[in-house]
């Protein structure tokens, strides 16, 4: 017995071992402070050994199988990290910022630039795949955005925290309440919020101008929203945004509470006609567990994650149904008979109208606001050639649509077909469809978005 006491104690003790608050990706430059050119030069290296398999599946060179029938494309974007130490300063002071600068400076094309924010047990260490699920499937994400948009220079910006603190079960497992309140100083406290204007406005004004997609994951888009909130808030018309018009901030299967964005909400402009897409979206899958019954229920663990006084509201923005406003979901298969009207693809090419659209009304109903027709010339997968995108309205009471303004921010509740993983990235992912962000669709969807004007052109 004593033998079995002292083994329960040994392996409490060393599930009690701390992951450093450290940065793990150090720019090394003659000078402490500033990288010169040449160094800079030298630090800019594309990622290369991404293809795209028949137009839909991503690998590394090392990973795929080639078939005689098999088309292959190759990709190429660079990657880059921005690390925040737990007071939300940045570990290597500007010189991480300084690099992806450079790498906009000398770009020949429009940038796009990709970032993202990651969330609880992930961190930026890439030593093995085991590290970080994140840093995994990052560069998954920025291979298909170069293989859609090869016209493009594809800039990815991985922003790392001390989302994991311990090293091993049971003491990660009991670490929500730490890891939210980090993830509140670091977005409200620290300095990624100016970080990311700078970097977004950097984007836009450079030679060839570009566009940038936000994106952050569960307690990264807690850190995300905390960092904006504030300025959402404020925001009365795109001209207040400091992001600007050419980004989309984009929260996956956010873990934050509802009641967080009370403010926002009580207030939301109401925009009509000439908004065209949000500025902001939440996007939460109906079939993640994690912050459908986890977090309203974290309160019996004594962890608390609503981040402010408790206001009788326990669920997640993207499960409160007074804050919904969409249903999205994807099929492959055209149902013309469909209640929703179709936009094909040569009217989004033209510009005559963007997919998504504020849901409408016909006499006291509210109907489906559009399906859109996509087709995908560069997929020879003849089952995922065509998709078509629902938009449903959401809201608690349909008949009663005006009380609710449709502003800045949509909130998203989609399904597996747009949040899911590929089966490469189920071989990876520990935490099952919570942790998926890279499905082809998804970017897809949000690359239409972006791509569209927030508001409709003059004239």
């Amino acid at each position: 017995m004593k033998y079995i006491f002292a083994c329960f104690c040994c392996f409490i003790l060393s599930s009690c071992a701390t992951i450093p608050d450290q940065a793990y990706h150090k720019i090394k430059c003659a000078d402490d402070t500033a990288c010169s050119k040449a160094e800079l030069d030298v630090k800019i290296n594309p990622v290369t050994n991404m293809v795209v398999k028949n137009g839909w599946s991503v690998f590394t060179s090392e990973e795929v199988v080639i078939t005689d029938t098999d088309q292959i494309n190759r990709t190429s974007f660079n990657s880059f990290y921005l690390e925040y130490d737990e007071e939300g300063k940045k570990f290597e002071g500007n010189r991480q910022l300084d690099i992806i600068k450079h790498a906009i400076d000398t770009s020949d094309k429009p940038v796009y630039l990709v970032v993202y924010v990651h969330g609880w047990h992930n961190n930026a260490d890439t030593s093995n795949k085991k590290s970080s699920f994140d840093t995994t499937a990052f560069p998954y994400l920025l291979a298909r955005r170069s293989y859609q948009y090869p016209e493009m220079d594809v800039i990815g910006v991985y922003v790392g925290w001390r989302g994991a603190k311990y090293k091993f079960t049971p003491t990660a497992l009991l670490t929500p309440l730490d890891r939210a309140r980090a993830a509140d100083f670091i977005g409200k406290e620290g300095e990624v919020r100016d970080d990311l204007v700078d970097l977004v406005n950097y984007v836009e004004k450079s030679a060839h101008s570009g566009y940038s997609l936000i994106m952050a994951h569960s307690f990264g888009s807690r850190l995300l929203s905390q960092a904006f909130m504030d300025d959402l808030a404020n925001t009365k018309s795109i001209a207040d945004w400091p992001l600007g018009r050419q980004s989309l901030l984009v929260n996956l299967n956010p873990a934050i509470g509802a009641d967080a964005f009370d403010e926002i909400y009580s207030d939301m402009p109401g925009l009509g006609e000439n908004l065209q897409r949000p500025l902001w979206i939440n996007l939460t899958s109906k079939d993640d567990d994690t912050v459908k019954k986890i977090f309203p229920n974290a309160r019996f663990l004594l962890q608390d994650l609503s981040g402010k006084p408790y206001s009788g509201v326990n669920d997640t923005i993207g499960h409160y149904m007074p804050y919904l406003s969409h249903e999205v979901t994807v099929h492959n298969k055209i149902d013309k008979n469909a209640e929703c009207n179709f936009i094909n693809e040569e009217q989004i090419l033209n510009n005559e109208k963007p997919w998504f659209e504020i849901p409408v009304r016909v006499g006291e109903e509210v109907v489906c606001a559009t399906r859109h027709l996509y087709l995908n010339k560069q997929s020879r997968n003849n089952e995922s050639r065509y998709y078509t995108t629902v938009l449903r309205p959401l809201y608690e009471n349909p008949t009663k649509i005006t009380e609710r303004n449709l502003g800045y921010m949509w909130n998203f509740r989609v399904d597996e077909s747009l949040i899911d993983h590929s089966d490469l990235e189920k071989e990876h992912s520990k935490n099952g469809k919570h942790n998926a962000f890279v499905q082809t669709t998804l970017g897809r969807m949000l690359d239409d978005m972006l791509f569209t004007p927030p508001e409709k052109p003059l004239g």
